[in-house]
This record gives structure tokens, C-alpha cells and sequence, in this order.
């Protein structure tokens, strides 16, 4: 991204409910996949600090040579949202919770899932967020966009999740980072 003219490393957020499956699976993925040398990577979630990832989870992942022991939950604040430059959250319903709690986050937060969507036309963090600051709430109501918790399902569940959040991070990071 630039600023001032200036060559900075892009900073993305990716937010969940508990920030302990789906969320921190997005950022240890993103980081061990694209490094942070064009962009930064972190999550949080809506709930409180300090929790372990799921044994469950850190084995999954595990199998795919990702650490996840050493991540804790952070729950979402306003310097982080505003520190973010993309917020891709796991869910519709993610994007409203964000809005309540900081208005300013509507113009940069949209569903991982819709994001992939919206990549196939944007070639920048700009043009993915064109137009965000309009769009009606209600559209994040159902479940269209969501990535589906595994937590406390089975290890199946959790395979499935990262698989899935690893794709869309093919189809969403990879383009952005080129």
C-alpha cells in the first residue's frame, strides 16, 4: 500500500467469534503462506483474551507444518480496527457486530468469503473496498457468507474449515500481494 508516497506493508485483520478457530487459522495461514514482507497480519474476535486454540485445531494444522500453540485470543478494540487496513471476518454477521462497536470499520471489513467474490474484479485492497461505506446491513443477516465454526465438532470439521479458509486466502491474499 502506499502512504505519502511511501511503500508500506498492507495490514490485514481477520476477525471471528472467539478469535480462536477460524480467525487465527486465517492469520497463521496468511503469514506462513505469504510472509509479512508486503503485509501484516493479525486477528481478533468479539470475545474475551486470553484462550488457547483448540487442541483439535493446533493438531490440524499441525499436520500442515503450522505452529498454533503460541496463539492467544485478542479481543477486538478500536486501535486495532483502526490500525487495519482490510478486516475479513468469518461471518455476515461479523460485519454488523463490528459496525456497533466502531462505525468507522464498515468501510474497510467484508466477509472472507465475499471478498473472494469481489477479488475476481479488484486488483486492490482499494478496489475491493469501493463502495463498502453504502451497502445495506441487512444483506449480512443469513449465512451466505460464512465460513462454518468447527469448534467442538470434530476433527473433520476443523480439516474442512482450514481447508476452506486456506483456499479463500489463495483467492483473496495472493491477488492483492502480487
Amino acid at each position: 500500500m502506499r502512504e505519502g508516497g511511501v511503500e508500506r506493508e498492507a495490514r490485514i485483520l481477520f476477525v471471528c467469534t472467539a478469535n480462536i478457530c477460524r480467525s487465527p487459522t486465517a492469520e497463521l495461514l496468511a503469514r506462513s503462506r505469504f510472509g509479512e514482507e508486503k503485509a501484516l497480519f493479525r486477528s481478533a474476535g468479539f470475545l474475551r483474551d486470553g484462550k488457547e486454540v483448540p487442541d483439535t485445531l493446533q493438531a490440524v494444522l499441525g499436520e500442515r507444518g503450522t505452529v498454533a500453540s503460541q496463539h492467544l485470543s485478542s479481543t477486538i478494540d478500536p486501535d486495532t480496527l483502526d490500525a487495519a487496513d482490510l478486516i475479513l471476518t468469518m461471518e455476515g454477521r461479523h460485519i454488523q457486530e463490528l459496525t456497533i462497536k466502531h462505525q468507522s470499520a464498515l468501510g474497510k471489513a467484508l466477509p472472507l468469503k465475499e471478498a473472494a467474490e469481489r477479488m475476481r474484479r479488484a486488483g486492490s485492497i482499494e478496489d475491493l473496498l469501493a463502495g463498502l461505506d453504502s451497502r445495506n446491513l441487512a444483506d449480512y443477516l443469513g449465512t451466505t457468507w460464512d465460513v462454518d465454526d468447527p469448534y467442538k465438532r470434530g476433527k473433520r470439521r476443523y480439516k474442512k474449515m482450514v481447508a476452506e479458509v486456506d483456499e479463500l486466502l489463495g483467492q483473496v491474499i495472493a491477488p492483492l500481494l502480487r
